[in-house]
């Protein structure tokens, strides 16, 4: 049988070899999100046929744009594979640097709504979101109370099952959902925000070993 990896589990894998070479050739200072591109745009490519397919990074969000206000930056996704002939998003990639200001549980949930949204509009697309960083500062972000074991948090980090996550009617997080689905329906008057959406850990048992020094979690998003 052959030896095949989906995209984003590949992607894991491929973030998470790099960034630990990286480090072992002294390159510590430099590994950031904007560090991410190389690896990430690359396995992208593995999978698609350049002339039915091109990749894209910082590409319009084409959910969220009709809601966007005239003025202030657009929303963008961070990396994309784009369709030639249909002009629609075949796989979609949301990714965050942990220990950077924006890898917060605030923005971790609003990627993952942005990707339902993308999911959505194109039901055959996968759509993932991607974690990556040095582990302690990855375990760090799911030290917040949002990511608490047994209660109903978005994203298992131990094992690949799939989570169902509601955001209405949490019984543990409904407060913290709801003032982040005020501000984001300030920023984008008339979206209809999500009410539900799964996730499933995409990932090796390489990529998350408890000895790796550096780690790469990516999740499936429905």
């Amino acid at each position: 049988m052959a030896n095949y990896l989906s995209p984003l589990r590949r992607i894991a894998e491929a973030v998470s070899a790099r960034l630990c070479y990286d480090y072992l050739c002294f390159k510590g200072p430099l590994l950031d999100e904007s560090y991410l591109t190389h690896s990430v745009s690359d396995i992208i490519c593995t999978f698609y046929d350049p002339n039915k397919t091109v990749i894209r990074k910082g590409y319009r969000h084409s959910a969220l744009a009709p809601f966007a206000k005239p003025k202030g930056r657009k929303p963008e996704v961070d990396y994309v594979a784009v369709d030639l002939i249909s002009k629609g998003i075949v796989l979609a990639v949301e990714a965050k640097w942990a220990g950077s200001s924006h890898c917060t549980a605030e923005n971790i949930l609003w990627d993952l709504a942005r990707l339902k949204l993308l999911k959505d509009q194109y039901p055959a697309a996968i759509c993932g979101l991607l974690i990556a960083g040095h582990k302690t500062t990855v375990d760090k972000v799911f030290s917040h109370d949002f990511f608490r074991d047994r209660t109903q948090h978005p994203l298992h980090r131990s094992f690949n099952k799939r989570k169902n996550f509601s955001l209405v009617k949490n019984i543990n997080h409904q407060p913290f959902i709801d003032k982040q689905v005020k501000e984001w329906q300030a920023a984008y008057p008339g979206l209809a925000t999500p009410s539900f959406l799964s996730t499933q850990l995409e990932e090796s048992s390489i990529s998350a070993h408890s000895s790796a020094r550096f780690v790469a979690r990516c999740w499936r998003v429905e």
